[in-house]
């Protein structure tokens, strides 16, 4: 049975959830995933962010925050596009030693990323890349940025799409030991949210986008045959007020 949209907040994933996996929290899971975890498909989030006009040239010469940054694949992206320095934030301390691997930050901080440490305007720029499903307060995040961003910075953010989620798919993984099927806590937000939210807290929608499943992703990944047509992801592009 499908939950009935609220006027706002994230919906239940619950209420989709297909495969009724043992769920853990974003930190708890991530512990464990970590050992294992491989670098995800650029089509979900990079490419997105490479197509939206003008926005790798912002990050030229910029200082950026990545919030829930996780092992640095995006990091090492925003490095590769000239960064003057870029700072990740996530709520694994696994992660983060992973992260710290790839030598493209300047500092890393562990932290929730809707509450960090990190002193007010200290950033031009942020990006949050398949992180916030693991949220279950947009404004609480979009708050956050906020204060971190000065104004007239970015923000980019990507995220699995609502209508990829309600399939019931949760974000998941094989226990390296037991081989038991793990999901870590999601929560489904609906697009409007990510335009009234971000916009209650004082960000600016530039451009939005969202990735399809088409024949050339099935043709290298047989397994999202059965999702073919459909969007799996979506992008925002922000400039503060």
């Amino acid at each position: 049975m499908s939950e009935t949209p609220k006027k706002s907040g994230p919906l239940s994933f619950a209420a989709y959830d297909q495969r009724k996996y043992r769920t853990l929290d974003v930190r708890d899971g991530y512990a464990i995933w970590s050992a294992i975890y491989g670098d995800l498909d650029d089509r979900f989030d990079i490419e997105l962010l490479e197509a939206s006009p003008g926005f790798a040239d912002r990050i030229a010469g910029a200082r950026v925050v990545d919030l829930g940054c996780g092992t640095g694949r995006i990091g090492a992206w925003v490095a590769s596009r000239g960064a003057t320095a870029v700072t990740g934030v996530d709520l694994s301390p696994q992660m983060l030693e992973r992260a710290t691997a790839r030598n493209v930050y300047a500092r890393l901080v562990e932290s929730d990323i809707t509450r960090t440490p990190i002193a007010g305007a200290s950033f031009d720029g942020a990006v949050s890349s398949l992180v916030v499903d693991h949220v279950a307060s947009l404004t609480a995040f979009f708050t956050e940025a906020a204060r971190l961003v000065r104004p007239g910075g970015f923000l980019a953010v990507v995220d699995y799409h609502p209508f990829f989620m309600m399939k019931g798919v949760p974000t998941h993984f094989d226990h390296p030991q037991t081989g038991e099927s793990i999901a870590i806590v999601n929560h489904v937000h609906a697009l409007r949210d990510f335009f009234r939210d971000a916009t209650a807290c004082g960000f600016r929608v530039v451009d939005f986008d969202e990735r399809f499943i088409d024949e050339a992703w099935v043709t290298q990944s047989e397994g999202y045959k059965k999702h073919l047509g459909m969007p799996v992801s979506h992008l925002w592009v922000y400039e503060r007020a």
